[in-house]
């Protein structure tokens, strides 16, 4: 810790330049995804003040109808958002916050995973570690795309990459272990990013394997799962519990380079690599006589994921494929914006490192750090000048009301105070993996609306208190009823029913709604409940044989020959 507190000290200011231009106004500005994984939080957040550490639905928000959602997507980052927010209470102060403490994990985690492969390199290390992390593409994916699943999975690149390097050179697997299950635990497309290309490296370095590696790799993999079962378990056994509503589809087209070039060149990034990423591969081609093969594999393998995201490759043939899955091919400019960034911190290090005078290579450091301040900062003002102008959320949102305005293909609205934030909780225009069923019945139940008689035009008004992984729900009938068909769903045999106190057998629709028999008149209480315990204990094991299997080698001290 002494030998680092100044980097510390540093990335500590720089964690908060991250985020300053669009926090200073306590504001939110709107994001492509930001409702959704605001509300992902909240229910995280609501569910942690009840002491309930791992929810499978979502009872609080996401419409308040018991969707999985909270199982089909990985909860990682969601912990550190809600944890925050227990702290700070203030929900917008807080995501800010949770961006500052990411911003400094990911300059923590860059540093440290450049330092284990380069241990002599500290300014190669603290040029990669700021180059990386303030990048303008991370200002993209946390407040332009505000999908905190992808930002997370940045933060970690590093460590999955230097962890397969000392896992290739020495056999050591555990950094390689701890970095793939922070992805596995973020975001579901970037582990199946990150695999292709660490198949890609691990082919170009089969001869460097052996049989002791080998035996690394499975335990490397063993671990891996052990501790993101969390996710996978859960998501598992609701993805194949009833036919669900999977997510909207694009359709898959590459980037244009030359349109990516100049954006970089600009500092105007959408989703594709900054400008010291293309410095980096500029400085590679210069100086690639000079270059350890492992650069040079870096350089070749981001090369092919940059032609891979464009235009270049006929993404067309595969529309109606499972690849259709991938949404946008630009999702590869993450693996060569760590990979360029990495080379322009070897090269550039090596170039500092010839400077004989101190004064004049702190000199360049410190103009080098103002130079990303100033694109970070840069990158900020855009956000704030394209949504400074843009509708408040001063109104409840509705189905159909087109009040999450769109410019250029971009959502255009902004959140300033707690009443508009509580607007933004409200309903959710999304039923991804939600039993399949009409969107227009979707709709009417996130309205908390119940439907008589399997009538639409026959609704009633539903009041909710929800509960971890369960509500509590009120409705009055003005005549006995045949059916009800209450604004949550059901996905399998484990929920619990109680109707006015008493149980009542667990019934649903044709979509899998919660649905009542023969009503009588009057004021009715319904308590819902999940629980699924076989699953929580398996959960529970499987991770603590992770975190033993993590731990037990550095307890473990050979025996002396």
């Amino acid at each position: 810790m002494k030998r680092y507190y100044l980097q510390g000290i540093l990335f500590a200011l720089f964690s908060v330049v991250s985020v300053w231009l669009l926090f200073k106004y306590h504001w939110l500005f709107s994001g492509q995804d930001l409702q959704f994984h605001l509300q992902r939080i909240d229910e995280m957040y609501n569910n942690l003040l009840h002491g309930h550490l791992n929810p499978y639905l979502a009872t609080f928000d996401l419409n308040q109808m018991g969707s999985a959602v909270m199982s089909m997507y990985p909860k990682g980052p969601l912990y550190l958002f809600a944890g925050v927010r227990l702290l700070v209470k203030d929900p917008i102060t807080s995501f800010y916050i949770g961006n500052m403490v990411a911003t400094f994990l990911c300059l923590v985690v860059s540093y440290v995973g450049y330092h284990s492969v380069r241990p002599k390199d500290t300014v190669g290390a603290y040029v990669f570690a700021v180059a990386y992390s303030l990048s303008g593409l991370n200002i993209t994916y946390n407040f332009l795309m505000a999908d905190i699943g992808i930002s997370f999975t940045i933060i970690f690149l590093p460590l999955i990459f230097a962890g397969y390097y000392h896992w290739i050179t020495s056999g050591k697997y555990r950094m390689l272990a701890l970095g793939m299950t922070m992805v596995c635990l973020s975001h579901v497309l970037n582990i199946l990013i990150v695999l292709l290309a660490l198949i890609i490296f691990l082919i170009i370095d089969i001869r460097k394997t052996n049989r002791v590696k080998w035996i690394n790799l499975s335990k490397a993999i063993g671990i891996t799962v052990l501790l993101s079962s969390s996710f996978w378990i859960p998501a598992f056994h609701f993805g194949t519990s009833v036919q669900m509503t999977k997510p909207f589809t694009f359709d898959l087209n590459g980037i244009n380079l030359l349109e990516y070039t100049m954006g970089a060149l600009t500092n105007n990034i959408a989703y594709g690599f900054t400008l010291v990423a293309l410095a980096g591969f500029v400085m590679a081609i210069v100086k690639y006589r000079s270059l350890s093969r492992f650069s040079k594999e870096i350089f070749w393998v981001g090369i092919g994921f940059v032609i891979l995201s464009s235009s270049l490759f006929p993404w067309s043939i595969f529309q109606h494929t499972p690849l259709v899955m991938l949404q946008f091919p630009w999702r590869f400019l993450i693996l060569p914006q760590l990979g360029f960034t990495y080379l322009f911190s070897v090269i550039g290090s090596e170039l500092l490192a010839k400077v004989t005078q101190k004064q004049m290579r702190i000199g360049g450091l410190a103009l080098f750090s103002l130079v990303v301040i100033g694109l970070s900062l840069n990158s900020q003002a855009g956000r704030v000048n394209f949504t400074l102008k843009a509708p408040e959320l001063k109104t409840k949102l509705y189905p159909n009301s087109n009040q999450i305005q769109f410019v250029q293909g971009i959502a255009w609205y902004r959140v300033t105070n707690q009443p508009q934030y509580k607007n933004l909780m409200g309903y959710i225009d999304t039923a991804d993996y939600l039993p399949q069923m009409k969107h227009t019945k979707f709709q009417q139940l996130s309205m908390q609306q119940a439907i008589v008689n399997n009538t639409p035009s026959l609704a009633i008004p539903v009041a909710k208190r929800a509960i971890p992984d369960g509500t509590n729900m009120t409705f009055e009938a003005s005549a006995p009823l045949k059916s009800v068909s209450l604004p949550f769903v059901i996905y399998d045999k484990h929920y619990t029913v109680m109707m006015d106190g008493h149980p009542y057998p667990v019934k649903t629709d044709k979509d899998h709604v919660l649905t009542l028999k023969n009503v009588s008149m009057g004021r009715h209480f319904v308590k819902v409940t999940y629980s699924n315990p076989l699953m929580t204990v398996l959960i529970s094991i499987l991770t603590l044989a992770g975190i033993v299997a993590v731990l037990l080698p550095g307890f473990i001290k050979p025996k002396k020959e």
